[in-house]
């Protein structure tokens, strides 16, 4: 406090600004002091989703539930909206007039990779952040997650669970990233049982099989009836129709990115859970701690941000041993005793 020292080394300084300029030019030189950090203007942010996902999947609820926590937590100063996958023209331009608006811009999805990758490197001096998505600019933080790590845990319990000898996958888009589940799934599968029939299912080869659900369902019910038993399901807002046939068949279901054990006690499982609301809280907290980190940066099991649910809805189904063998394996995959795969290689029909 400058000002105030200036009176206590100097009273009669004081005494004749006092008596000059009065009390009021003396509070206005008090008010003028640099303003402190905790007076600084908060964050600006935007979150711009692939699409209208909120409500209804449960991968965009994640980045929602991580973005309203920051807001509450770190008092940035928030704006959601939808991007549009079927229309990458009105996406970038929803994303450069977020740029315009925002210090640090969050999407996520494979769908919005190229439309960042236009639009970033026109903003140098605005920070952006990108999930599932491997992106090399300067002002990007492309954080992604050893998806196929979680999916070999829950490959493994699928085999540990599986009463028959088949067991089922279904994909929302054949894309390179949904692939990598699907190879994690598959080698989790074999550690356990290396005999097992494995079904593999695509709802799409473009972004509306993340909101298929009838179809989803249709494939799900073609699988339980089958032979299938369990079916790991990686398909955005398409999950609830795989989940629905497995209430009807009354056969298992495995949720992805968020814990869905709840959704229906005694079918669901297990989750392969992301933890995305912790990782979109870690890139805001740099923004506003002024550490902010570009580059491609991974989290899996090792750093704990995948991993499968195990909770008072899912408890019942999963004994002592299958817990065990899991996290036996969990422990090789961390010290690399055991390498995942992040690509396929059993052929499909």
């Amino acid at each position: 406090m400058k000002n105030f020292n200036i009176f206590i080394r100097y009273p009669f300084l004081g005494f004749i600004l006092l008596l000059i300029c009065g009390c009021n030019a003396i509070q206005d030189v008090i008010i003028s002091e640099p303003s402190s950090e905790m007076d600084a203007a908060p964050l600006r942010v935007t979150m711009i989703y692939p699409s209208d996902c909120v409500g209804s999947a449960a991968y965009c609820d994640a980045f929602h539930i991580g973005v309203r926590t920051a807001e509450e937590g770190l008092g940035i100063m928030l704006t959601e909206a939808n991007g549009n996958e079927n229309d990458p023209i009105a996406t970038e331009r929803l994303i450069r007039d977020a740029a315009q608006n925002s210090e640090l811009v969050l999407t996520a999805g494979y769908q919005m990779g190229d439309v960042l990758a236009r639009v970033a490197p026109e903003f140098p001096d605005v920070k952006f952040a990108i999930f599932d998505v491997v992106l090399d600019i300067p002002n990007v933080a492309s954080v992604n997650y050893k998806s196929n790590e979680g999916s070999f845990l829950v490959g493994a319990i699928a085999a540990l669970k599986s009463e028959g000898n088949k067991i089922g996958y279904i994909g929302g888009v054949d894309v390179p990233l949904l692939r990598e589940f699907e190879a994690g799934y598959i080698a989790g599968i074999q550690a356990i049982n290396p005999d097992a029939e494995i079904a593999i299912e695509y709802i799409s080869e473009d972004v509306t099989g993340f909101g298929q659900p009838d179809r989803a369902k249709e494939l799900a019910l073609a699988q339980y009836e089958s032979g299938v038993d369990v079916i790991y399901v990686a398909a955005g807002g398409s999950g609830q129709g795989v989940l629905e046939a497995a209430q009807e068949q009354q056969k298992f279901i495995i949720w992805v990115d968020s814990n869905g054990n709840h959704l229906a006690p005694g079918i669901v499982l297990t989750s392969m859970t992301k933890e995305i609301p912790t990782s979109v809280q870690r890139i805001i907290r740099e923004a506003v701690e002024g550490s902010f980190t570009a580059g491609v940066r991974y989290f899996g099991l090792e750093e704990g941000d995948v991993s499968y649910a195990v909770d008072e809805h899912n408890q019942s189904l999963l004994s002592d041993d299958i817990i065990a063998t899991v996290e036996s394996l969990k422990a090789k995959i961390i010290t690399d005793e055991i390498v995942v795969p992040s690509t396929v290689s059993l052929p499909r029909e």
